[in-house]
Parts: structure tokens; sequence; C-alpha cells
């Protein structure tokens, strides 16, 4: 049989252990420690990994972490201290082993202005000296700080990555503790950092989420409050254009057929048929206009196909523009989308009509990604896009931007002179 020497814990001879032949010898107390020590490491990896499956606060989970990380080392005691501002350490909540009027949990500990400071040397520095079972300089600093009664002590580090979040204490074993109670609790310490880092990322994004919806409200509240003015404007403006502007009109065209009928027969008959033809291309006119404004339409539920199609069919018998449409619209489209879907295909249409000089337009509508997304395409004369806002006429192509932005969506231009116009955007299918 091959021996081979295996090194005992805190002991100055070598163990022998066999290797083969089938027989079996003895586990040496070195052996058994390793392996008690392993199960602990893993016992200690289970206790936190299960903070990450359980719903429970954090003093609750301290709480139940320290008990077992007492356990694990043999301690009667154990806490989690806190390294918060000015580098102070305070206990987490339910520290095990300490009754709740301890004045433990009042302790503020300075860590201290030098890297010589105890607790930076013998946690942050790894410069812990286990002396027949304790660190001598940590009980020390327990009797200095006033917490009386510790028999033996050891403290590992707390950390997540680079960033010290504090210590981990174990108090009074009852067979002294060991370098591998100081592996243990290491290991315990550094999961529990690794939670603690995915915990607080997890409060960032929930935080994050919060203020997305609070944004996401108040967007909504201020398309609501854009929209209700806006239509309220409207109002005001049909309104005075249908009880002022239209009225007047037809108040000088009756006066002009008087005048028409005591002029007939005179050479200026003619004249005024022509006048008046004129006032009625005037009224036609703000009639459009007055429709092209006012809110009834949606107001009144008109189907959202019907109104753009009517919107196209208006382009084709005004400009004489031939028209394709491919409509595939998404059910249940909230009023404030309708809007803004019709006010820019409108918008787009009226810029075709009166800039494009093109013979041909296609509008397509199709429900993608949740949303709508429009395309109008010509084949006019085309433009350069990034000279559109400072041309005359262009400016209702920023308001579709803003419109298409406002509601959560995007809003582009595609377009070279001689080569028509693409003209797309997407809203969202709600707010």
């Amino acid at each position: 049989m091959e021996l081979v020497a295996l090194p005992a814990d805190n002991g100055p001879e070598p163990t022998l252990v066999g290797r083969d032949t089938g027989q079996r010898k003895p586990k040496t107390r070195t052996v058994q420690r390793l392996e008690r020590a392993q199960q602990a490491a893993f016992a200690a990896l289970g206790a936190v990994s299960s903070y990450l499956d359980a719903d429970e606060e954090l003093p609750a989970f301290f709480g139940r972490l320290s008990e077992s990380v007492a356990g694990l080392v043999g301690a009667r005691r154990a806490a989690f201290w806190r390294l918060g501002a000015r580098d102070v350490l305070s206990l987490q909540p339910r520290a095990f082993g300490f009754p709740a009027n301890s004045p433990v949990h009042e302790l503020r500990i300075e860590l201290g202005a030098t890297e010589q400071s105890i607790i930076e040397r013998i946690a942050f520095r790894d410069e812990l000296d286990l002396v027949q079972g304790t660190s001598p300089e940590l009980d020390a600093l327990w009797r200095e700080v006033g917490l009386v009664g510790i028999k033996n002590s050891i403290a590992v580090s707390w950390r997540a990555g680079d960033r010290r979040i504090g210590v981990v204490v174990a108090y009074d074993s009852r067979r002294g503790f060991n370098s591998n109670d100081l592996w243990v609790m290491r290991l315990a310490a550094m999961a529990t950092g690794l939670v603690w880092q995915y915990k607080e990322a997890e409060d960032e994004l929930g935080t994050t989420a919060v203020r997305l919806e609070e944004a996401v409200d108040a967007r909504r509240r201020l398309m609501n409050n854009i929209a209700s003015g806006g239509d309220e404007a409207r109002r005001r403006f049909a309104s005075s254009l249908h009880d002022d502007s239209l009225q007047l009109l037809t108040a000088a065209e009756l006066q002009l057929e008087r005048i028409r009928a005591e002029a007939s027969g005179s050479h200026q008959a003619v004249q005024f048929d022509q006048l008046k033809g004129t006032l009625h291309k005037v009224e036609d006119s703000l009639r459009r206009l007055l429709t092209n404004v006012s809110t009834e339409t949606l107001e009144l539920n008109v189907d959202l196909h019907q109104a753009i199609s009517e919107r196209l069919e208006s382009v084709r018998v005004h400009s004489g523009i031939e028209t394709q449409i491919d409509l595939r619209l998404p059910q249940e489209i909230p009023a404030a989308i309708q809007a803004i879907v019709v006010k820019n295909v409108a918008e787009a249409l009226t810029n075709v009509e009166k800039h494009a000089h093109a013979t041909r337009v296609l509008l397509a509508v199709e429900p993608v990604e949740g949303g709508i997304k429009v395309e109008v395409i010509d084949d006019g004369a085309g433009f350069v896009v990034a000279e559109s806002v400072h041309m005359p006429g262009h400016l209702g192509l920023l308001a579709m931007k803003e419109r298409a932005q406002l509601a959560g969506g995007w809003f582009r231009i595609e377009s070279e002179p001689g080569s028509g116009a693409r003209v797309e955007f997407w809203v969202p299918q709600s707010l």
C-alpha cells in the first residue's frame, strides 16, 4: 500500500492515509474536519441563496442568516455590521443571540482614519490572528466599546466585489474558533454580498419601473390636456368660422343675388355671375376647412377606417390625384390615438395636395409591435428633408412629428428632389 501525507489541522505531524488496495482506513480528524467545513460551507450558501426565493424583508433575512452562521461555526451569537456614512459600523437588525435590550444595538464603531485601525486590519485586510480560538485584538475592541461578557470572537469582511458593505462577526464559541470557521464565514459573507448587490439592483429596477410608470401617467395626462386644449381651440375656430365668416359670406351671396336681379340684362350681369361663382368657391373651401378642424367626427365615434377613406377620397376628387389605400386597423383604438392618426393622415395628404405635384399617392395603415404604423407615399417632386422645416407650408411636418413623439411613438420622412416622398409614423395602440 502506498501512503501519502496530508497536513493535519493545528497538528505537528502528518497523518497517513491509505490510497488503494481495497483496505479502508478510518478517516483522520483532518479529513473529518474538512468534510464538516465543506458541509458547513454548502449550508451557508444554501442559507444565503434561500433569500432569493423567499418573500421576506431584509431584517428577517439577516436574523435568519445570523442564526445560520452562528450554528455553522458553533457560536452563541452572530451579527452583520453595516458600514455606513463616515465609515461608521452599526448593527443590522435582528442580530442572533443578543437580547432586545442589549447595548450592542446602540453601538456605533468608527472604522478609524488610518489603515492601522483594528477593523481595517483584521477584517478588511484579512490580518486576523487566531490565538487559542479567538482574536485578542477584536475581543479588546468589544471591551473598549462597552460590550462586556464576550469570551471570544472572529470577524470577516462583508463585500460586494470591491465594495465594502461591512463585517460579519461571530461571538462565544464553546470550543473556540478555528481557521475552518473563518473560511465558512468568509464564504457566507461573500455570498451575502452578492445577494445584497442583487437586491439593491432589484430595488433600483423597481424604483426605475415606478418612475417610468409615473412618467407614462404624466405623458398620458399631458396628452389628454393637449388633446382637450386642441379640441377646445378647434371648437372655437369652427364656431367662429361657422357663425361668423360663413354667415357673412351667405349674407353677401344673398345681397349679390338681389343686385344681380336688379342688373338683369345689363352688361354687368356677366361680372356678377363670375363674382357669384368665386363666392361659391370660397364658401366650399371654408366648409372643407370647417370639416377638417371639426372634432365632431371623433366625438361621434365615426369608424376610423371610414374617416381615413373619406379623407383620401377627398384628395382624389379635389386634386385629381390617383389614390391607393391599404388599411389594416387593430381593434379597440382609444379616441386619443384615433385623433392623432386622423390628424397626421390629414396633414400628410394636405401636403401632397398642396406641394407635391403628385399623380399618385399610397396610404397604408397596419398594426405593428403593439401600435399603428402609417405610411403616406407619393410620386411627386420631393424635397430635401433637412430643409423641410424651413420651407413655406411644411410646418405641418413638425406638428406631425410632435404628435407622434408625444404619444410615445416616432416619425420619419424619406425624400429627395424629383423622387417623391415617404412619410411614416408609428403610435402605440394605447396610451
